[in-house]
């Protein structure tokens, strides 16, 4: 009988626990994966690091998402940039001010902004957003960081609130279109 509750780091099947993107690719019907193809890449990433990094109480909390990451698939080339932008703006929520996540919204803002221009659909768009996952890993580790230590109970609000944010498109291109 699989296992209801959310669990660090990936499993074999279902009978050994599951992840937040494991447990959507069962939603969504697909084979047992942390990568299902019905969420972005770059937004499954930020979820398995979200995941992996939160208190077992907080990990819970991130089940009322997998609806949401089940549905978000995305070949926007923007889309991982806006992924920056999120955890960015979260950072500076923390730390006004700080030279790292001021550098990393300014960058997302300005390949937003480019890629606006450029219309990229499929492959070739998801594969050109893609070049954000290092700007997205330094975003999200700034986060991490100063949203306190590990196993805090807020270390876990501030990345179960950007996650929230991440799934929901309005934000992030609000906060890009303000940056």
């Amino acid at each position: 009988m699989p296992r209801t509750d959310l669990s660090r780091g990936p499993h074999a099947d279902p009978t050994a626990g599951a992840c937040l993107m494991e447990r959507v690719s069962a939603i969504a019907g697909e084979p047992f994966s942390d990568r299902p193809s019905c969420t972005h890449p770059a937004l499954a990433a930020l979820a398995q690091q979200v995941n992996d990094r939160v208190s077992d109480a907080a990990r819970d909390r991130l089940l009322a998402l997998a609806p949401a990451l089940a549905d978000a698939a995305d070949d926007d080339p923007r889309a991982a940039w806006r992924l920056v932008a999120v955890c960015a703006e979260h950072a500076l929520a923390l730390a006004p001010g700080d030279h790292l996540a001021t550098r990393l919204r300014a960058r997302a803002a300005r390949a937003d902004r480019r890629w606006t221009r450029v219309r990229l659909d499929g492959l070739a768009g998801r594969a050109a957003g893609l070049r954000a996952l290092p700007h997205l890993t330094a975003a999200f580790h700034r986060l991490a960081v100063l949203s306190g230590p590990s196993g805090s109970a807020q270390r876990d609000e501030v990345l179960v609130a950007m996650l929230t944010d991440a799934v929901s498109p309005a934000p992030a291109a609000v906060e890009l279109a303000a940056a």
